[in-house]
């Protein structure tokens, strides 16, 4: 039945307007929506990073003094916003709200922060962040599981070389 060449014909020619009418318009549709959606995430995420710097950048021209103007928290509310509804984990939630704690005169309600705890909570948000669009290779934690040796580690290493046969 299957050799018949009429049966093979037309059975690639089903296959081929299956494949030209259904499947590739929906495919298209598919990745389209995805790679919109990642063109979004990546311009919150460029947007998000724009008003922390901007932030970090008046506290610590005036510590003491620099409160952000309205538009700036305006600005703000809208990416947090977009943040919640375009990041779907709760890693990054959790390291945008530190963020969004710390975004006082103060540096948060402890009044103990650094704006260094500030830049590091906003790294630790951004790589969250970048994650989620990104998959990232952990390039830090590869290094780390190969430490490079230190001088007195090479020095150490070498008596043994020569003693082993």
């Amino acid at each position: 039945m299957w050799t018949n060449p009429l049966t093979i014909a037309l059975v690639a020619a089903g296959a081929s307007l299956l494949t030209i009418f259904l499947l590739t318009p929906w495919l298209q549709r598919h990745l389209w929506r995805k790679q919109r959606r990642d063109e979004l995430r990546l311009a919150t995420i460029n947007e998000f990073n724009r008003l922390t710097s901007e932030f970090l950048t008046g506290f610590l021209d005036a510590p003491e003094t620099y409160k952000p103007t309205l538009e700036w928290f305006a600005a703000y509310n809208a990416v947090s916003g977009n943040i919640y509804v375009l990041f779907f984990s709760r890693r990054t939630a959790e390291a945008c709200s530190k963020v969004g704690v710390m975004i006082d005169p103060a540096l948060g309600p402890e009044r103990k922060q650094t704006a260094d705890d500030f830049l590091k909570a906003r790294n630790a948000a951004l790589r969250a962040l970048y994650q989620e669009v990104i998959p990232l290779t952990n390039m830090h934690a590869r290094r780390a599981k190969k430490p490079r040796r230190t001088e007195s580690e090479i020095a150490e290493l070498k008596p043994r070389a020569s003693r082993e046969p």
